[in-house]
């Protein structure tokens, strides 16, 4: 729990992160379905967890999935994809999410006609956060090198909040999830149709809204926008003062709708940064006022220069 790093397979990164959540403070977290576990590595989408979080009446299952199915899942014209799918669902039924859900496949190998990675032997550099208090996660991943084209780093949120602007009778969370190469793609019209389980959505506010939605062409997304706000410079996000050397950052705001003009509260394990401004890899900033540091990572990958640059939590000073 809180800040670690290192390299592992996305199985035992999964696991890593749901042990944090089950140990955090005010037992929220239980593991919703103990047949779903990361014993079974095969190429197959088999090794798997359920979390199941209760609070002040809320109820949501988060399935989250490895998927290491042979040439990957089709999500894209000619493009195959593995990775991580997340699912949330109000109800859990024969040890599986029920049809009423909301869905994200987030693709981390990628390859145009299918991929020959394994995913229970392929190693991730990583940066996580787990919130001690229950509250989520924040991680960057970096897969090794191997034979497919399109290989994405990824930047993945999953946060709640109780601090919500007003009553919406929503969830209390949000899924944000960006790539390095496409930072977010999303079917063109003639893949109208696919599974549900195949589409890369870059937001999901369960169960307010999801982006792209179920109508989009093929779209390309980024961090800010499309639901989720930082208005710190119109050029770029947090910096350093040329003047007193202090960073200035705004915390992303979550929006109810992508048209960003419903705010339900802000992001508190995460924000973005920009290179050139000040700020460089590694840094860590020390936030007036509060007990938090956050640590700030420039992310590239094996086939793209592109550099996912995030601020994450990094250590809570008690």
């Amino acid at each position: 729990m809180g800040y670690t790093s290192g390299a592992k397979t996305l199985y035992e990164i999964l696991d890593k992160i749901c042990a944090g959540l089950l140990s955090s403070t005010g037992g929220n977290w239980t593991d919703g379905d103990t047949t779903w576990n990361t014993s079974d590595k095969s190429i197959a989408n088999n090794g798997r967890r359920c979390m199941l979080f209760q609070k002040n009446g809320e109820v949501t299952y988060w399935a989250i999935e490895v998927v290491n199915e042979t040439s990957g899942a089709y999500f894209y014209y000619n493009y195959y994809g593995k990775g991580l799918r997340f699912t949330a669902s109000k109800t859990w039924e024969n040890h599986s999410y029920p049809v009423s859900n909301v869905q994200s496949f987030c693709p981390f190998e990628i390859h145009g006609g299918g991929v020959g990675t394994n995913m229970a032997t392929l190693q991730v550099t990583y940066y996580l956060w787990i919130d001690p208090d229950g509250n989520g996660f924040a991680i960057l991943m970096k897969p090794e090198p191997t034979g497919s084209n399109t290989q994405n780093s990824m930047f993945l949120v999953l946060e709640r909040s109780d601090l919500k602007e007003y009553s919406d009778g929503q969830s209390s969370f949000y899924l944000l999830n960006i790539g390095n190469v496409w930072q977010g793609i999303i079917y063109s019209t003639y893949d109208v149709g696919y599974p549900n389980i195949r589409l890369w959505r870059t937001i999901l506010r369960p169960w307010a809204y999801q982006y792209p939605d179920g109508t989009a062409t093929r779209i390309t997304c980024y961090p800010n926008g499309n639901g989720v706000s930082m208005v710190a410079n119109p050029s770029y996000y947090a910096f350093k003062s040329t003047q007193n050397s202090k960073v200035y950052y705004v915390k992303p705001i979550i929006h109810n709708a992508a048209n960003q003009l419903a705010p339900i509260f802000q992001a508190e394990l995460w924000f973005p940064w920009s290179e050139g401004v000040g700020l460089v890899d590694g840094d860590v900033i020390a936030i007036e006022g509060s007990s938090s540091k956050f640590l700030c990572k420039a992310v590239d990958s094996p086939d793209s220069t592109n550099r996912l640059c995030y601020a994450i939590k990094y250590e809570n000073v008690v």
